[in-house]
């Protein structure tokens, strides 16, 4: 079966139909970054032009950075709250034709990683770290999710604001942080939510990971650790997974 799925994000949105059997891209794989502001009127039109220069028409699952409940925007903290009154799903109705899911853009990487990853069909307690603008978190136990939780906007334990403050990739990059300086914060954060989850296996994601083999041996959990199979598909790919399965 073949689904289209869009990843959105802060810093813009990527998309591409996939086979969600085997995780691999049948169309043109668009990327494209946000200009100027992030409001719904300027970024759906673009990606409706995407839809359109791929020549889709079928089912679409959307990855979206914020907590969504069937089919509705609940918060969009790096997009901006004009999202939540804004109907997504009927405006790309023309290229859908009813066949339309939403789900937490972290939420979508790990149903990736869980279907044909390096989670896939994992017993126990899994918890998928995604590591961009914020810090996104996914709970699966046995292959059932628990969607939205957000942890990454939980405060930090020991520092003031949220836990992804100090611990994303973004914030590396605006603090002008080394692998190492990043990985000893991140070591903190990761024993954090070890404690709220749990968890048998940690995977993690994100454009960091190129960076594995700098930083393995400088995080550490009482349970195994490992990076995630796919790279900057996963989050369309977990979106078309999802839709496949209306």
């Amino acid at each position: 079966m073949r689904c289209l799925g869009v990843d959105l994000g802060g810093s813009g949105f990527r998309l591409g139909v996939f086979d969600v059997e085997t995780g691999i891209l049948c169309s043109k794989w668009e990327v494209i970054a946000h200009e100027g502001d992030t409001k719904p009127s300027s970024i759906v039109p673009r990606i409706r032009d995407s839809i359109i220069d791929i020549g889709w028409s079928g089912p679409i699952g959307v990855g979206f950075p914020g907590v969504v409940s069937d089919g509705r925007i609940l918060t969009a903290p790096n997009l901006g709250d004009e999202w939540m009154e804004f109907d997504l799903k009927g405006e790309l109705e023309n290229f859908h034709h009813g066949i339309f899911t939403m789900i937490n853009d972290a939420d979508a990487v790990a149903l990736t990683e869980y279907s044909l990853g390096s989670s896939k069909n994992q017993n126990g307690t899994i918890l998928t770290v995604t590591i961009g603008t914020g810090i996104g978190t996914t709970i699966q136990s046995d292959g059932a999710m628990v969607p939205n939780l957000e942890y990454g906007r939980k405060p930090h334990p020991r520092l003031e604001g949220a836990l992804e403050s100090h611990i994303s990739a973004r914030t590396r990059s605006e603090e002008g942080l080394s692998i190492e300086e990043w990985a000893k914060r991140f070591q903190e954060g990761i024993e954090f939510l070890g404690r709220l989850t749990e968890p048998d296996l940690i995977v993690l994601y994100g454009g960091i990971m190129e960076h594995w083999s700098d930083f393995s041996d400088l995080i550490s959990s009482e349970a195994k650790i490992k990076p995630a199979r796919f790279a900057t598909e996963a989050g369309a790919l977990g979106a078309a997974i999802a839709a496949s399965k209306l």
